[in-house]
């Protein structure tokens, strides 16, 4: 198992950020689906952890690096979809009027970096709005369940390899 697990899991990663990122494209270019400012955070989430593990898997130097680095971007996503959760579930009265409407570029290119981040985090009605459910789940709960797994999986890569000795 341990073996699997420290062999493989780089691999599953990158499969499966392949999967939302394929996901993604099929909401966004087939259904017609116009992602609000949050999710093009999730969206930018996966694609860089894609290409994080993907980079991590051809370059076997730096893996720590590679790591700590996708646990920082698995953080970033898991925190914006927790987020938009948290915006779905409050009463309409309580939204604010918010940065969700303004497009994205824009918002970035209007603001220092993390003045537009903390505005894309406020949200708005339209980051509330629960456009696609599949098997009860909508979007930013699949892209929650997506990041916290993929952080579980290298917190277990790291406790059964790493802490126990098994380099």
């Amino acid at each position: 198992m341990k073996e699997i697990i420290k062999n493989y899991s780089d691999i599953f990663i990158t499969l499966s950020a392949a999967i939302v990122m394929c996901g993604q494209y099929y909401l966004e270019n087939i259904v017609g689906l116009e992602p609000c400012n949050l999710c093009i955070l999730q969206k930018l989430s996966a694609q860089a952890i894609f290409f994080i593990f993907l980079l991590k898997t051809i370059v076997r130097k730096f893996n720590i690096i590679f790591d700590f680095l996708g646990l920082g971007v698995l953080i970033f996503g898991a925190s914006a979809s927790g987020r938009q959760i948290y915006l779905q579930n409050l009463p309409a009265s309580q939204l604010t009027g918010g940065y969700c409407d303004i497009p994205f570029e824009f918002l970035f290119n209007m603001y220092p970096f993390f003045d537009a981040l903390g505005k894309v985090f406020q949200g708005s009605s339209k980051c509330a709005e629960e456009s696609w459910v599949f098997l009860y789940l909508n979007i930013p709960e699949w892209a929650l369940l997506f990041f916290t797994s993929m952080i579980l999986l290298l917190l277990v890569r790291y406790f059964l390899v790493y802490f126990k000795g098994q380099k």
